[in-house]
């Protein structure tokens, strides 16, 4: 063909043309080691070890989770509380560095191996109630269904996996939660 027409240079195949302009990929690994020399040099060694730790390949991930002890997976145990009892928990995980996943997770190990059983706890007639998700690991959570029936019989009251949850999260992060006397008055 003699005359075939050609494509004019401006030509997207169809596409519309990108709006803004194109993201460019910055030197970021270098600018951390040289954020961490400035640390070493203004005398924070243990700053600048963990900007390095950063900034080594596959780093990042050391970010995504605050408590590395306890896996991310899990089945979901929703607990519902009241939103001032959530607050304090979640400051005080905050504070001291940990996931709320993971102080379940401690509570139920005590239960199972017979060094605590939780206190009642007093109901809450406030209508300020909200949900308070955590992440259980599921091996966990069906070896203390096992076990709640016997721990109800001993301990008068109804024992469940929100109860010691609760209970054990108030207990360990410090955070007074309302209980009831269940000993018998004299």
């Amino acid at each position: 063909m003699a005359n075939a027409p050609t494509r004019p240079p401006t030509y997207s195949a169809g596409r519309r043309p990108p709006k803004g302009h194109r993201r460019v990929p910055r030197p970021m690994r270098d600018r951390l080691l040289t954020a961490a020399q400035h640390l070493e040099d203004a005398g924070h060694p243990e700053s600048a070890a963990d900007v390095r730790a950063v900034a080594a390949p596959g780093g990042w991930t050391m970010l995504r989770a605050k408590d590395t002890a306890e896996k991310s997976s899990g089945t979901n145990l929703p607990l519902t509380i009241d939103r001032d009892l959530r607050d304090q928990l979640k400051a005080k995980a905050d504070e001291f560095g940990v996931t709320l996943g993971s102080v379940v997770a401690d509570g139920f190990r005590k239960v199972v191996a017979g060094e605590w059983l939780p206190p009642k706890l007093a109901r809450s007639s406030t209508a300020n109630k909200v949900v308070l998700n955590v992440r259980v690991d599921d091996a966990l959570r069906k070896q203390v269904d096992a076990i709640k029936d016997r721990l109800t019989q001993e301990a008068g009251y109804r024992v469940t996996q929100s109860s010691i949850a609760i209970a054990w999260m108030a207990e360990d992060l410090g955070v007074d939660v309302p209980t009831v006397d269940t000993e018998p008055s004299e």
